[in-house]
């Protein structure tokens, strides 16, 4: 062995671990921001910037009187239904095209059309036709949710290797075996990039819904604080919905780690 090679072992074996470098980098990053927030209610006043320590305190006082778990349980109610059927229809329609590549070409402009709809301004309208409970609000996650997932897995499906789809039909596989062992397992990349933008979304549209219309909710806590001029109150319910994001997005990434481990790339490449 040269010295050269026993000198990269060496360094190798005194290397500080990725893990643990993007673990400190995270932590800084969150002292700063933290920081931040505290200067900026030293610099503006508790009227248009909430303290982080009061903002803490009001979401322990929430959580010991119940209302965080209640307004949580609310505002993911409304976004686990309103993603479910999203998903569902955004998965499915893309395959569905994918047997008429005619019809495909037909319909794709004009569900590209509908993106342009403004969803939130449907809210009241919808409010007319199906009341004031979490109908309204769940068909506005379901439109936000469907859009993202189709225009990502429609991607995928298009950008399958057409001969691993006709190497597939030589050896005798069904139409089914392809979409779900060639077209699915190819395109999951593509769908856990829809998942990564459409969670956060789904709760973003959930708790925005909240706002017009709701008796509970994330949502309504922090349009109900604002109504009462509570800063501190606006604060820790934006703390509370950031915080839930973030959850999701671990829950997402886990998944993700587990479905992609037989891709090498993902699994062995160190940036």
């Amino acid at each position: 062995m040269s010295s050269a090679e026993i000198t990269s072992e060496l360094s190798e074996s005194h290397a500080i671990p990725r893990q643990w470098i993007v673990t400190a980098g995270r932590i800084a990053l969150a002292v700063a921001l933290l920081a931040a927030w505290e200067w900026g209610a030293r610099a503006f006043g508790p009227l248009f910037f909430a303290p982080p320590l009061a903002t803490a305190q009001r979401i322990v006082e929430m959580a010991g009187n119940g209302k965080l778990l209640t307004d949580t349980i609310a505002t993911l109610r409304v976004s686990v239904l309103g993603f479910v059927i999203g998903c569902a229809c955004g998965v499915s329609l893309p395959f569905l095209l994918r047997l008429s590549p005619r019809a495909a070409e037909a319909i794709e402009p004009f569900i590209m059309a509908s993106m342009g709809i403004p969803k939130y301004a449907l809210t009241p309208w919808l409010i007319l036709w199906f009341g004031i409970g979490d109908a309204p609000k769940a068909i506005v996650v379901t439109l936000f949710v469907f859009y993202i997932v189709f225009i990502t897995v429609f991607a995928g499906v298009r950008g399958v290797d057409q001969r691993l789809i006709n190497m597939a039909r030589i050896v005798g596989a069904s139409e089914r075996t392809i979409a779900r062992k060639v077209i699915w397992i190819s395109l999951l990349p593509f769908f856990f990039t829809g998942l990564k933008v459409a969670l956060p979304r789904a709760v973003s549209a959930a708790i925005v819904g909240e706002f017009l219309v709701a008796v509970e909710g994330i949502g309504f806590s922090i349009e109900r604080a604002r109504q009462l001029s509570d800063t501190t109150g606006v604060f820790a319910g934006i703390v509370v919905a950031v915080t839930l994001v973030l959850i999701i997005n671990a829950v997402v990434n886990a998944l993700e780690r587990r479905a992609m481990r037989w891709r090498p790339t993902d699994r062995d490449m160190q940036i």
